[in-house]
């Protein structure tokens, strides 16, 4: 056995591999559990992980599906209210309207009354991925229901609300 700088025990590695021993034991969560943005982070990536096992056949991620569904609901929307809404910096955007525009699923046209700006429309092929796309997010959303009682969809809508209120 070694030591390491805060004079902890550790296990000394075989061939590179952990010990069976210390592969089978518990994880301690420490406080994890009991931080809000833990469990909110736990939630989303459960919910990221069962669109990408249900959804893995449509091409698009759970972001650029909130991002195609908001093109659609707002034809012509500029990149600049989508940073607006997303709150990301443009860098970050312009990769994703980049990438979904080489995949044809976006086309920019230039804005008729502001030049200097592109409006972003789908295309045929993105209004139907989006369509099959919302239909597995719908019954996702219908799975997640199914979890809680009466009432508390409304509820906890409203408290994730109030928690991104509270840190903008």
């Amino acid at each position: 056995m070694k030591t390491d700088r805060k004079s902890k025990t550790v296990p000394e590695k075989q061939n590179n591999l952990i010990s069976p021993a210390t592969k089978n034991k518990e994880v301690s969560l420490g406080k994890l559990p009991h931080y809000l943005g833990y469990q909110v982070r736990q939630a989303q990536a459960a919910v990221f992980r069962n669109f990408s096992e249900t959804g893995n056949d449509l091409g698009v991620t759970p972001g650029e599906f909130s991002l195609l569904t908001l093109v659609r609901e707002n034809p012509g929307i500029h990149q600049t209210s989508l940073v607006r809404v997303y709150r990301l910096d443009k860098s970050t955007l312009s990769n994703s309207i980049s990438d979904l525009n080489k995949r044809k699923l976006i086309h920019r046209i230039r804005d008729e009354e502001d030049r200097r700006f592109y409006g972003l429309w789908l295309t045929e092929f993105a209004e139907s991925v989006l369509d099959r796309a919302t239909d597995r997010i719908e019954a996702q959303e219908h799975q997640m229901n199914s979890a809680l009682a009466q009432g508390e969809r409304e509820q906890l809508l409203r408290l994730l609300s109030k928690i991104s209120s509270a840190l903008e």
